[in-house]
């Protein structure tokens, strides 16, 4: 950030974004469409809305920051990317709370995407997946994903205020 103003600007923004939870909407679609028929695709598709709200909140947190461009913002959906212009700013990306969980999530929507099948990377995430079977228990995964994507958008948003305030 270049001046007070725009760097007072991004911290306030940047705390409007720590206020919003990204589990609330994939939480709503969960309460409004669960049922005992439609288990596995309201998670599945809860897994979807909460990695595509974190997403759109990682976007907004590093155009607010960093002052990225449009295309720059699209870049930073790459894990490499992401990495790298975090360390650019003194960021340790992966050592955030939380940086794990998301990186399981983005592999489970991957996987939910294809043949709905656990990958070999998701089979030691959960106890009860096996590789090349279907995902079973996305409750259990859900529940104990969630808070701990929560911490990370707290870490990665009080890392990038960090940057904005340095």
């Amino acid at each position: 950030m270049t001046s007070g103003t725009s760097a007072a600007k991004a911290i306030t923004y940047l705390n409007k974004l720590k206020q919003t939870p990204l589990d609330e909407e994939a939480n709503a679609f969960i309460r409004n469409n669960l049922n005992k028929s439609n288990e596995a695709s309201t998670y599945t598709q809860a897994f979807s809305l909460l990695y595509q709200h974190y997403e759109e909140m990682l976007q907004q947190a590093t155009i607010a920051a960093f002052g990225l461009n449009n295309f720059q913002a699209k870049k930073i959906l790459y894990k490499k990317d992401r990495v790298r212009l975090f360390k650019k700013h003194g960021i340790d990306f992966n050592a955030l709370a939380g940086a794990e969980a998301m990186n399981t999530l983005s592999l489970i929507v991957n996987a939910s995407h294809y043949e709905g099948l656990v990958t070999e990377a998701l089979v030691d995430k959960f106890p009860y997946w096996k590789e090349g079977f279907a995902m079973v228990q996305l409750d259990q995964a859900y529940k104990k994903l969630v808070p701990e994507c929560l911490a990370h958008q707290q870490a990665l948003l009080e890392a990038v205020m960090g940057t904005v305030q340095g």
